[in-house]
């Protein structure tokens, strides 16, 4: 890409006047000299197209002999044209220089964005898992929950049941203390009336002897001396 001009040719024409007003010698050195660069080609035509061109005065004691000045032009030219090329060169370098940083801070860019992408996708994926197993687990745990609710029922049910079976177990004890009872009295009561059968068998066979005149009978006095 060719550098752009620094100096317009309007610049250097304003340079040409400003020396020519002020009754400077108007040469190529000296319109760079005023313009501070400049390429010396352009300078010289522009010269040579300026109408009222002046030629330089003859006789004047400090100007150059023509011989050098031609060779310190033609040297001034060469180094200006070596400039302007190192230059140009320096600026196609620089500018190459800036297209492959450029280029490979690009290339850099592009693979961080790759991998942020390739980062990203992986980070999507991992996040759509960690949230199908919360989803997972949430069902898990309101399943458990469910199970939990319907085991404290039963128990409760198995405690109130139990509840029921103790006092049960309590009323039948106390039936069954209370029928043991009912069988000491019962059985008390059955030895009071076997007794009581005896004596009056026993008195029975008294009278029967009484009536009878006979002997009284052995074991009914022995009965009898028992009681």
């Amino acid at each position: 890409m060719p550098r752009p001009q620094k100096y317009t040719d309007s610049d250097i024409a304003a340079a040409i006047q400003a020396l020519a007003d002020e009754g400077e010698d108007v040469n190529p050195m000296r319109v760079r000299m005023r313009l501070g660069g400049g390429n010396v080609r352009r300078i010289k035509a522009a010269l040579a197209d300026r109408p009222e061109a002046v030629s330089q005065p003859h006789g004047d004691p400090t100007a150059l002999p023509e011989a050098l000045s031609r060779e310190v032009q033609l040297l001034f030219t060469e180094t200006s044209q070596q400039i302007t090329a190192l230059a140009q060169k320096c600026w196609e370098a620089g500018s190459v220089e800036s297209t492959h940083h450029a280029r490979r801070e690009n290339d850099r860019l592009r693979q961080e964005i790759g991998g942020l992408k390739t980062s990203l996708a992986s980070s999507t994926d991992l996040v759509a898992r960690l949230e199908r197993q919360g989803e997972e687990k949430d069902r898990v745990l309101d399943d458990r929950v469910v199970e939990n609710t319907k085991l404290a029922q039963t128990c409760e049910g198995l405690r109130a049941a139990l509840r029921n079976a103790e006092s049960d177990l309590r009323a039948s004890q106390r039936v069954i203390d209370n029928l043991e009872r009912n069988q000491g009295q019962d059985r008390e009561e059955i030895r009071a009336s076997q007794k009581r059968i005896e004596g009056l068998v026993g008195e029975i066979a008294v009278l029967k002897a009484r009536s009878s005149g006979a002997k009284l009978p052995k074991a009914a006095a022995t009965r009898r001396k028992a009681r």
